[in-house]
């Protein structure tokens, strides 16, 4: 046997085995994705069917005998709380506004705070970095209670304040993030736009801002998805005042009055509460991508 012959039956080996590995591995992925989207289907496979199919059928089915849209008009029709506004809209409305306040600032402040350690020269940098990344090993969990006291201290425990002020100086997750972004920016363009007499400020909103869009876009879904997700703070501060309550206090409560017998009803309320997530990940997924690739590695 030649040599030539001896290579072309290696090649065919090595592409038997890439595309051996290439379908096990699709294969596996397809899997994945199946689990990962039942749960998602079941809601929305719940939600279109009647409350009496529902009860008749025995067992899993793959599709409604007949699309019934009662669970969605039900969450606004059956609302007990509602003056006018469905309580779902209020608290979704809620939601934005308390998410949207700290998130854009807080990110701003993060930005500015990570745009100083990774281009800016000054006493003590490394170890202040040091000392702002170790509070990420504090547990948040254990000081619920004390921040409580102390917002009750100040006469704010009963108010939005404790779940908008915090957030409004960023986060030390933020500022490790986006160094590390930052740093894969060329310096001379820093040290150019210092030449042409730009200040720090004018720096970083008119330069480092649009070069870090997929950034502070991949910050901002991570951000929003916390935020629109939470549940303990809101219960914890705002538990006296209905008219304040975000979208999953409002869930909560919805889901705890059709828990029985309105399966279709706590579907339609649950997909309807997951929908602007599943929106705003797909209009901002080509960024949010190109975020995490870029800011996992260093130049």
């Amino acid at each position: 046997m030649n040599t030539e012959t001896v290579s072309v039956t290696a090649k065919k080996r090595i592409n038997t085995r890439y595309l051996v590995t290439s379908i096990v591995i699709f294969l596996l992925l397809l899997f994945y994705a199946i689990i990962l989207f039942a749960p998602f289907y079941v809601i929305l496979d719940y939600s279109i069917t009647s409350n009496e199919e529902l009860f008749v059928t025995q067992g899993f089915r793959w599709f409604p005998k007949k699309v019934s849209f009662e669970g969605y008009a039900m969450v606004f029709r059956e609302d007990p709380w509602s003056d006018g506004i469905p309580t779902l809209v209020t608290g979704f409305f809620n939601t934005m506004w308390q998410t949207l306040l700290p998130l854009v600032v807080g990110l701003l402040v993060s930005g500015f705070s990570a745009f100083c350690f990774a281009k800016l020269r000054f006493p003590g940098k490394e170890k202040i970095f040091l000392v702002h990344i170790a509070t990420m090993t504090m547990l948040v969990g254990v000081f619920g209670m004390s921040s409580y006291f102390f917002w009750q201290a100040l006469g704010l425990s009963e108010s939005v304040l404790p779940l908008i002020l915090p957030g409004l100086f960023g986060g030390a997750g933020t500022v490790f993030f986006l160094r590390m972004y930052f740093e894969s920016i060329g310096n001379e363009i820093i040290e150019a736009a210092k030449i042409d007499g730009a200040g720090i400020f004018r720096i970083y909103f008119s330069m480092v801002i649009p070069l870090a869009v997929p950034a502070f876009l991949t910050q901002f879904i991570f951000g929003f998805v916390g935020g629109y997700n939470s549940y303990a703070g809101p219960l914890l501060y705002l538990i006296g005042k209905p008219s304040e309550w975000p979208l999953q206090l409002v869930l909560s409560q919805i889901l705890g009055i059709y828990t029985t017998g309105n399966f279709n009803t706590t579907c339609a309320a649950a997909l309807m509460c997951m929908l602007p997530l599943i929106v705003i990940y797909i209009f901002l997924q080509k960024w949010f991508l190109e975020g995490i690739a870029v800011g996992g590695s260093k130049e």
